[in-house]
C-alpha cells in the first residue's frame, strides 16, 4: 500500500527507494480533485440520523457538527488549501459554528462572512454576538430556561432572512405556568428559508401564521405542546397547507393526560377537500385521539410510508378509525404483519414484498385508557381494513411485556373481530404466553366457524417457549390442535403445525 503525501510516495515497509510509481506531491493534483477530497471529508463528518430511528430526535438535533470542528484544521494546512476553501465556501458547507467557549468575536474578525450556527446546549451566556449579524445566521439549537426563553423571544423579533434550521427546546417541568409564550412578531412572523423547526415544550400559539410564510419547511417537529401553547387542528391545517416539501411531521401534546384546557372536537362534518401533503412520508403523532381525527380529516398524505400514533384519554372519546385507516391506505400493499400486544398498546408492522420500497412500515396505537386489544378490534372491524390487509398471506401474533399477566386478554367475539379481515392469510404465527389463548381459541371452535376464520390458512406456527427438545414440544402442539386440525380436515382445508425457534 502506497501513502500519499507533501513528500511522494513510499511503500508501506517505508523503503522511500522502491520504485512503484513516479514520485508525485498532492499539490500535482487539480484543484477540482483536492475539493472532492475536501467534500469527502465532509461527507464523513455528517452526523445526520435517519429520523426513522424514533426517539433519537435530540440526538441528532443536538449532537455537534464534526465538519465544523474539522474544516478549520484544513483551512491552516497551506495557502493554496484556504484559496480553495474560501472560494468554495457553499459547496464545501462552511459555518462558524458557535458553542459554548467559542471566541466568537475573533472568529468574526478573522474569516469571511460564512453563515452562522448558534449552538448553545447550556446557553449560560445573555450577551449573543452573533445577533448582531442576523442576516448571517442560519442556525438555532438552544436549550432555554424561562429566562433565557423571555429574552430569546425578546431579541428574535426582527426577521433572520439566512435562517434555515431551528431547533429549540425547554426542559421546564410539565405543570409549570412560568414558560414565555413566543409571540406572533417572533422573527417578525417571517423565516422564508427555513427547511427544519423543531420546538419542544415551546408555546408557540401563533406558529401556523410563521409556516405560512416557510414553503420550504421539510421537517416540522413540534413535541410535547404545553396547554400555553395549544394550536387547534383547524389552524394547525392551515399553516400546513403551505408546506408542500414537509417530508417528517411529528406532533406531540404534554404529558400529564389531565390537562386543564378540555378539548372539544369539531361538531360540523369534515371538509369535502383536504389540504394535501404532496411529500409526506413520516407522519408521528401523541395526543388526544379526538384531536387527531380533526387533524387528519382536513389533510391528505398520499406518499406516507411511516404512520406512528400513541392516544391517551380514550375513557372519554372512543377512537374513531375512519381517519385512520384512510391515511393507512396511501401505506400500499403488504404482504405480511406483525401484531404485538402489550397491556395498553397494539403495534402493527406492515411489510410489503420482498424487494419493495419501503421495506416496513409501522402503524401504533398507544391506548392509555384501555386494553391494547380495542384498537386492533376497531381496525379489523372497520370496512376499509379489508383493503389494508386485503394481500396479506402471513400474519404474526404475539405478546410482550405486561400484557403477559392477563388471564383471560379477550373473547370469542373480539377474535373472530380480529382475525375476519385476514382471508387471504396462508401462515399464522403465534409467540409469546398468547399463543397459548389463540390455540385454546382456535381449538374450541365449532360448526362454520372453523372454516371462516382464516379460510386460506395452510400453516400454523407456534414460537417455541418451554424447555422441552423441539421435537416434544411440536408433538404436544400437534396434540393440543388435534381438535382443530382435523375438522380443518374434515372440510377440505389442510393445516400443518410448525414450531419455530425462539
Amino acid at each position: 500500500m502506497a501513502f500519499l503525501g507533501e513528500k511522494g510516495v513510499s511503500n508501506a515497509t517505508g523503503n522511500s527507494n522502491s520504485q512503484i510509481s513516479p514520485r508525485v506531491t498532492i499539490n500535482a493534483l487539480p484543484d477540482e480533485v483536492v475539493l472532492d477530497i475536501f467534500d469527502f471529508c465532509r461527507a464523513e463528518c455528517r452526523t445526520d440520523v435517519s429520523l426513522e430511528l424514533y426517539g433519537l430526535l435530540h440526538d441528532v438535533l443536538l449532537r455537534p457538527d464534526l465538519w465544523a470542528k474539522t474544516w478549520h484544521n484544513l483551512f491552516h494546512v497551506c495557502q493554496r488549501w484556504r484559496y480553495l476553501m474560501l472560494s468554495s465556501p457553499h459547496r464545501l458547507h462552511l459555518h462558524l459554528n458557535c458553542t459554548k467557549g467559542t471566541p466568537l468575536r475573533e472568529m468574526l474578525d478573522i474569516f469571511p462572512p460564512f453563515p452562522i450556527e448558534i449552538m448553545y446546549p447550556d446557553y449560560l451566556g445573555e450577551d449573543i454576538v452573533a445577533l448582531d449579524h442576523r442576516d448571517r445566521i442560519c442556525k438555532f439549537s438552544l436549550n432555554l430556561t424561562c429566562r433565557q426563553l423571555e429574552r430569546f423571544a425578546t431579541v428574535t423579533q426582527e426577521p433572520f432572512p439566512a435562517l434555515t434550521s431551528l431547533h429549540i427546546w425547554s426542559e421546564i417541568l410539565p405543570k409549570s405556568r412560568a414558560l414565555p409564550v413566543l409571540p406572533v412578531t417572533f422573527l417578525k412572523g417571517f423565516a422564508p428559508r427555513l427547511r427544519s423547526l423543531s420546538l419542544t415544550r415551546i408555546p408557540f400559539p401563533t406558529l401556523p401564521q410563521l409556516l405560512l410564510s416557510s414553503n420550504d419547511i421539510s421537517e416540522l417537529f413540534l413535541e410535547s405542546i404545553p396547554d400555553l401553547g395549544f394550536i387547534s387542528p383547524e389552524a394547525m391545517v392551515m399553516g400546513l397547507s403551505a408546506l408542500t416539501r414537509l417530508r417528517c411531521l411529528w406532533i406531540g401534546f404534554q404529558w400529564p393526560y389531565d390537562s386543564e384546557l378540555p378539548y372539544s372536537p369539531i361538531q360540523c362534518p369534515p371538509p369535502f377537500t383536504r389540504d394535501v401533503l404532496p411529500v409526506l412520508a413520516e407522519f408521528k403523532y401523541n395526543g388526544r385521539n379526538e384531536y387527531l381525527e380533526d387533524l387528519l380529516a382536513g389533510i391528505d398524505a398520499p406518499q406516507l410510508k411511516s404512520f406512528r400514533i400513541a392516544l391517551f384519554r380514550r375513557r372519554q372519546h372512543p377512537l374513531d378509525i375512519r381517519q385512520v385507516i384512510y391515511h393507512s391506505r396511501t401505506l400500499g400493499s403488504f404482504n405480511r404483519v406483525e401484531v404485538t400486544f402489550y397491556f395498553l398498546s397494539v403495534h402493527i408492522q406492515l411489510y410489503p414484498p420482498e424487494g419493495t420500497n419501503p421495506p416496513k412500515t409501522e402503524l401504533l396505537i398507544n391506548d392509555e385508557g384501555d386494553l391494547g386489544e380495542v384498537s386492533m378490534t376497531e381496525i379489523c372491524t372497520h370496512s376499509e381494513s379489508f383493503y389494508l390487509f386485503s394481500n396479506v398471506t402471513e400474519l404474526d401474533i404475539r405478546s410482550e411485556g405486561e400484557f403477559q399477566r392477563l388471564e383471560v386478554p379477550m373473547d370469542n367475539k373480539q377474535w373472530l373481530k380480529i382475525f375476519h379481515p385476514f382471508a387471504a392469510v396462508q401462515t399464522l404465527c403465534l409467540s409469546g404466553q398468547l399463543q397459548s389463548f389463540i390455540a385454546s381459541w382456535l381449538r374450541g371452535l365449532t360448526g362454520k366457524t372453523v372454516t371462516e376464520v382464516l379460510p386460506a390458512l395452510q400453516n400454523l406456527c407456534f414460537r417455541k417457549l418451554s424447555k422441552l427438545g423441539a421435537e416434544l414440544e411440536l408433538e404436544y402442539w400437534q396434540k393440543e390442535m388435534a381438535p382443530f386440525i382435523i375438522a380443518r380436515q374434515l372440510s377440505g382445508h389442510l393445516v400443518t403445525v410448525h414450531l419455530l425457534p425462539k
